[in-house]
């Protein structure tokens, strides 16, 4: 027994001293070994001319044996090895190329040493800053960054319609005492997911262009697809002064997109323009609301009839659908075929495309009804909720209405209208807008107007007025003019219910030129459209 416990002692010894044998040996302060010898380790920052450099001196002392030293600043990227092939004395005095700090900064040097038995200790040297004062006696510091004028891109903001690539300019002109690079890169991705990335460095070749240099640069971005990119312009000068300028570019981000529902061209130069507010609002385009970057809102009747010319126009900036003309909205600024236009594929009407020969300008809707319509600009998709609508119960603002028994016409009334008998309120010969026979909401018809001072009304039935005809069932202006506007704050005329003639704004409508005029108007959406068809 005496003897197998002998065996296992001597074994477990022998086992210890193998592994004691392969172990790496590290010096820790204060341990028994000797340790490597860091000797009058200096460092210090000097400005020399347009640069800047820490000069360093140390003297490394170790009886072992030196293998490596290793010297690191993280701030300034520093990560310098010597190879010192086990001398006992190793000496450094190098000085070392550092950027110039933007802010003033402690920095300190990590000495790494290594003997030739592998051990390793860390030493820490503190730098001296004297970068205050040039060491070049009458050196002309050039402490300003180089000045970056762009001249382009004057456009960042793309339709994005076209089937050809988007063409971006970049345009700048550097200057500098002595311009060292200039980097231009401009980098993001589509909406699909394409990553898209240019970058130039350019170094001046001669003096002048030193001094002065025009950049000039042009990038194609993917054609047909929206997209989001960013754009940089960078120039570092010899003193090591950096300036960066940029921006963003988009291509297919609508700022405004807007519902024309115009059977055809004559229906958008003729549509009704209100000349009393100079506004329009009561013609053949609809603006729609936008819900986060690039979706669009509306709701819609949709007939269904298969007769719909439904086209989305789009605007970028401060283009709009039409012009200011001494002031007012006069001017049209679209037309039904433009660059500016897309519209629902004619084979998946779930889409939208810009290539309007394979258009075919329906709604993703087959019943006729009201509909939530959603456009995603991004997607290119286009959606049709079907939804109830309702009329409240007001018996000033509908008087006799209900679902079960609605009106049978509105009336269209005002001097100034053909067969009023000069007054205000509905005559017999007044014109009337019918109910749609598929839409108890939705009244259309004729009128013609005599010119002069437009000052014209929608009413209720007279039979559902109870004799109040002048405080019941009125639909004039729904608000004052200032009061009225569209999705994008721009001035709009809207007809909606106001009870009592003197409800709203107190006035009516009015058209311009005089004429005659196809007209509906849909009680649930408060949409009154017109267009003139002739004298």
């Amino acid at each position: 027994m005496k003897r197998i416990y002998l065996i296992l002692f001597l074994g477990l010894n022998l086992v210890w001293l193998v592994m004691a044998c392969n172990k790496a040996l590290t010096f820790p302060e204060g341990g028994s070994l000797p340790l490597p010898e860091l000797e009058g380790a200096t460092a210090r920052l000097h400005w020399v001319g347009p640069r800047y450099k820490v000069a360093v001196q140390a003297a490394i002392k170790d009886g072992e044996g030196i293998q490596k030293v290793r010297m690191r600043n993280g701030e300034w990227l520093l990560d310098t090895v010597f190879d010192v092939s086990n001398q006992q004395v190793f000496s450094i005095r190098d000085s070392f190329l550092v950027p110039k700090d933007v802010n003033p900064t402690q920095h300190v040097l990590e000495f790494q040493i290594t003997n030739s038995r592998g051990g390793l200790i860390k030493k820490y040297v503190t730098v001296e800053d004297l970068s205050s004062e040039n060491l070049i006696p009458g050196y002309n510091p050039d402490e300003l960054p180089p000045d970056i004028q762009v001249v382009k891109p004057t456009v960042t903001k793309f339709l994005g319609f076209s089937t050809a690539p988007i063409k971006v300019d970049v345009e700048a002109t550097i200057k500098d005492l002595e311009i060292d690079n200039i980097e231009l890169k401009l980098w993001g991705e589509t909406a699909d997911g394409q990553p898209v990335e240019f970058y130039e460095k350019i170094v001046p070749a001669d003096d002048a262009a030193k001094k002065q240099y025009t950049l000039i640069k042009t990038f194609e971005l993917p054609a047909g697809k929206p997209g989001l990119y960013q754009y940089v312009i960078r120039s570092t000068d010899a003193s090591g002064n950096k300036k960066t300028v940029g921006g963003e570019v988009s291509v297919g981000y609508i700022d405004r997109l807007y519902l024309s529902d115009a059977q055809h061209a004559g229906e958008v130069t003729a549509q009704g323009y209100d000349q009393a507010g100079g506004c329009r609002g009561i013609g053949t385009i609809y603006s729609m609301k936008k819900q986060g970057t690039n979706t669009f809102l509306i709701d819609y009747y949709y007939p269904a009839s298969g007769a719909e010319n439904i086209r989305f126009i789009a605007f970028m900036g401060n283009d709009k659908p039409f012009n200011n003309t001494g002031g007012t909205q006069a001017g049209i600024n679209y037309t039904l075929d433009g660059g500016n236009v897309i519209g629902s594929s004619s084979a998946t009407p779930g889409t939208l495309t810009v290539n309007l020969q394979e258009a075919g300008f329906k709604l993703p809707a087959t019943q006729k009804g009201y509909y939530h319509i959603s456009v995603d600009m991004t997607k290119r998709t286009i959606t049709a909720t079907p939804y109830t609508p309702t009329l409240p119960v007001d018996a000033v603002k509908y008087p006799g209405w209900s679902d079960a028994s609605p009106w049978p016409y509105l009336a269209v009334t005002g001097p100034t209208v053909a067969g009023s008998a000069g007054g205000w309120t509905e005559a017999t010969t007044s014109p009337k807008l019918i109910r749609d026979p598929d839409n108890k909401y939705l009244f259309s018809g004729s009128f013609q107007t005599t010119g002069g001072s437009s000052n014209m009304s929608l009413n209720a039935p007279l039979a559902a007025l109870s004799g109040d005809v002048w405080g019941k069932g009125w639909f004039r202006l729904a608000a004052a003019r200032a009061a009225m506007k569209d999705d994008y704050s721009d001035l709009i005329t809207t007809v909606g219910a106001v009870g009592a003639s003197s409800g709203g704004a107190n006035w009516g409508f009015s058209t311009s030129p005089a004429g005659t005029y196809k007209a509906s108007y849909d009680l649930v959406l408060q949409r009154f459209r017109i267009v003139r068809t002739g004298n």
